[in-house]
């Protein structure tokens, strides 16, 4: 689990369900006094290396850089061999670093990520995999093409089903769909699809 500075976090019961939990800098304030994180990472522009308890370990960068704090958390992460991470705190105020986070789901799109917010996961969707909703029923689903064209989606337990349908990434026709079915798939052939799920 990434914790980011943003507002918006997913509920705390979620992040000690995770053993290993970094924060991206000030993502520290969400659970300071409350879960010990594995690792600090980021250029503390926005948290004081100085306040952080010595037995927390920490990894400072300097404040020129190319890579956003939640980006150096996730290449971490990656490199301490995740292949399935879950992120919060990126939204809130800054809807700039909101859109930013979505972007690296796309950059890194061969890693499972998924942002979590208190109402929604968020999590890009590759092709040529199925995937399931189980146990989602009357949740709200939107599919939103990332590519310029996703083709050939097929589901199957959706209020409005996709048939060999189409999305393309200037037409977003696909928000605001329903799961119906206790069991409920969808896949394509063609494209990378960013999905937003109520989950709460």
């Amino acid at each position: 689990m990434i914790i980011g500075a943003g507002e918006r976090i997913c509920p705390l019961d979620t992040i000690k369900a995770f053993s290993d939990v970094i924060c991206a800098d000030g993502g520290y304030k969400h659970i300071k006094n409350i879960i010990k994180p594995t690792l600090i990472i980021g250029d503390f522009d926005s948290l004081s290396i100085k306040n952080v308890p010595k037995y927390i370990h920490v990894k400072s960068y300097p404040k020129k850089k190319d890579e956003t704090d939640i980006e150096l958390a996730i290449i971490h992460s990656i490199g301490e061999g995740f292949d399935s991470l879950y992120v919060t705190g990126v939204t809130g105020s800054r809807d700039d670093h909101f859109i930013t986070a979505l972007s690296l789901l796309e950059k890194y799109k061969k890693t499972e990520i998924h942002i979590l917010t208190e109402e929604y996961d968020i999590f890009i969707m590759n092709k040529m995999r199925k995937y399931s909703f189980v146990n989602m029923k009357n949740s709200q689903v939107s599919f939103l093409s990332v590519t310029e064209k996703t083709a050939h989606i097929v589901s199957n337990g959706l209020e409005y089903e996709y048939n060999g349908n189409s999305l393309s990434r200037n037409n977003p026709i696909g928000v605001s769909n329903r799961i119906v079915k206790n069991n409920a798939e969808l896949k394509f052939e063609k494209g990378l699809v960013l999905c937003f799920l109520k989950i709460s």
